[in-house]
């Protein structure tokens, strides 16, 4: 059994996401070269989980950089579902941060049967899916020893961003000058990663009594960050075991706001990009009728000890990679103040009836 815990993992996200930056040339050569001279119309990014979130927040940079629409998929409705693929046109892009996802395995098996050129984007240089893919791009971050990934999700979502930008440069959709001001913000947001885990830790202790009672909290977010509310809510169902829902915050107030009762938190997530305005409104109605109302950002003509304000940098493109550290250090340090021994599973039996993870491979 693994001694590590989320925190570990969290704690070594900055260096790891800049060292993926510091490479991405090396990293993302085989996929940006192969981009740039092929006429593909469409990018499938296939996942489950973690990884498909991932996914969901890199899917408008991707595109922005491609020039084509980037759909996400689950794993399992592309192998067994999708059936308007166009083996010629379209490229397939599995992601996997273990690489023994079975579904994931069953979507790269099908895009070969199919022809379609695919590439498995994973942390392992040998595992199932990069000995069944086309190709592989690594997640150049180190393995991490617990079941709800962390500084795995970041890396993921940033070797995705990289990817599309090197294929950018290789297909002259960026010029150079352009090239690195990407890279010079990437560098920037990711090296504030640590001073918002100290931030987020002190303000977590400041409402940390108020968290050990929560047993139900919705995650709103909107643009990128609707995948990093799926993804907070995602690591908070793992950890804290109570009902996280997430919702992107148009869809939030088509039917969800109803059922906020006077016990269910919500929790903002509040970049300052477009969107912030009716979020910003949103919040200030909330907070004065709920008092279990949290906001990962600050929000404009509020001071509350529930609203995280940490010099966040709001990249329009990449405040994603700030605003899910929060999220992942919400769920560990509720988690852990509950007392809750992630050990001790809930329907163990589960995991041998319905297997998820293929035997991993000799490495």
């Amino acid at each position: 059994m693994s001694d590590f815990v989320m925190m570990d993992y969290i704690n070594e996200t900055q260096e790891a996401a800049l060292h993926i930056v510091d490479k991405s040339e090396d990293l993302c050569r085989v996929f940006a070269e192969n981009f740039a001279k092929k006429p593909y119309e469409r990018v499938i990014l296939a996942a489950s989980g973690t990884s498909y979130n991932a996914c969901v927040t890199a899917r408008y940079f991707m595109e922005k950089m491609l020039g084509v629409p980037c759909v996400t998929v689950t794993s399992y409705a592309f192998a067994h579902f999708e059936d308007t693929l166009k083996p010629e046109t379209d490229l397939m892009v599995a992601v996997t941060q273990e690489g023994e996802s079975t579904n994931t395995i069953d979507a790269l098996q099908k895009a070969n049967t199919l022809g379609m050129d695919n590439f498995v984007v994973t942390e392992y240089l040998n595992n199932t899916c990069t000995q069944t893919a086309k190709n592989k791009v690594t997640i150049d971050c180190g393995r991490e020893f617990v079941g709800p990934k962390t500084k795995g999700y970041t890396c993921t979502v940033l070797t995705l961003y990289v990817m599309a930008l090197e294929a950018a440069r290789y297909s002259k959709r960026v010029d150079e000058d352009t090239y690195r001001n990407y890279k010079e913000r990437l560098n920037k947001v990711l090296g504030h990663t640590n001073a918002v885990v100290e931030k987020t830790k002190a303000w977590f202790e400041t409402n940390k009594e108020d968290w050990k009672a929560c047993e139900k909290c919705y995650v709103i977010g909107y643009g990128a960050n609707v995948g990093t509310a799926m993804e907070g809510a995602l690591k908070s169902m793992e950890t804290v075991r109570y009902p996280y829902f997430w919702f992107e915050s148009e869809e939030f107030l088509h039917g969800p706001l109803a059922s906020v009762k006077p016990d269910v938190y919500t929790v903002l997530i509040s970049p300052k990009t477009w969107g912030y305005d009716r979020i910003n409104t949103l919040f200030k109605i909330m907070n004065d009728q709920n008092e279990h109302v949290y906001s990962i950002g600050a929000q404009d003509g509020v001071e509350s000890g529930h609203v995280l304000e940490a010099d966040f940098i709001n990249d329009e493109d990449f405040s994603a990679l700030e605003y899910c550290i929060p999220m992942q250090l919400l769920a560990y340090l509720t988690y852990t103040a509950k007392g809750i021994d992630l050990n001790v599973r809930n329907y163990p039996r589960t995991r041998d009836a319905l297997q998820t993870k293929a035997k991993p491979v000799q490495r």
